[in-house]
């Protein structure tokens, strides 16, 4: 794994050509302001779980602002690390990089390879489902609760809307059996022929 700091750099061995599709995506502001709806929503459906299914009480999520700072620095860090964690070979091999986007307020765990539309979907959607709800499945079975992990999980929830917009138009634009792969921001897809593409 490797670590950069800056946009998300571009990939000297890739140069799209006619057998790749540019994805219809957003520029990375329009993508934070688009996605932000996304966020809010997942992140009041979760503060709803957490206090129906579970025995945590509203008071209980009231912070200070060095507590949500702390736990704001925290939750990129584990966040990021966990989808490098689902990259090919666990974030291990050179290929996998994490990077931190100053201008454009953007923390990123980027694979400089092609993957799978379905194990791109998984590798985005990853810490949701172990930082939001893996915490919050374990408090209804066990009937237990910290405090710290429920603001973690929604805050998570908060933070995984442009994981979440970008995996929907993954789903929406690329057909099951197609790979993907970056050029810097900006993503293309094709269908390969050994799975019936062109």
């Amino acid at each position: 794994m490797r670590f950069h700091w800056g946009a998300v750099p571009k990939s000297p061995d890739f140069t799209p050509d006619e057998a790749w599709k540019p994805l219809k995506q957003l520029s990375p502001w329009l993508a934070q302001l688009a996605s932000l709806p996304i966020g809010l929503a997942a992140a009041a459906g979760v503060v709803v779980l957490w206090f129906t299914i579970t025995p945590l009480k509203a008071a209980a999520l009231i912070f200070s602002m060095p507590d949500f700072l702390v736990a704001s620095i925290g939750f990129v860090i584990v966040h990021e690390l966990i989808h490098a964690a689902a990259h090919p070979l666990a974030g291990r091999s050179s290929r996998s990089l994490l990077g931190i986007w100053p201008s454009r307020l953007i923390a990123y765990a980027y694979y400089d390879g092609e993957l799978t539309r379905n194990r791109l979907v998984t590798i985005l959607l990853m810490p949701f489902l172990v930082i939001t709800f893996a915490p919050l499945l374990f408090s209804v079975i066990t009937r237990s609760v910290s405090v710290w992990v429920a603001f973690v999980s929604v805050l998570n929830a908060l933070g995984s809307s442009v994981d979440i917009l970008f995996a929907a138009m993954l789903l929406v634009q690329v057909p099951p059996a197609g790979v993907v792969r970056n050029q810097g921001w900006w993503s293309y897809w094709r269908v390969t022929p050994a799975a019936g593409g062109p």
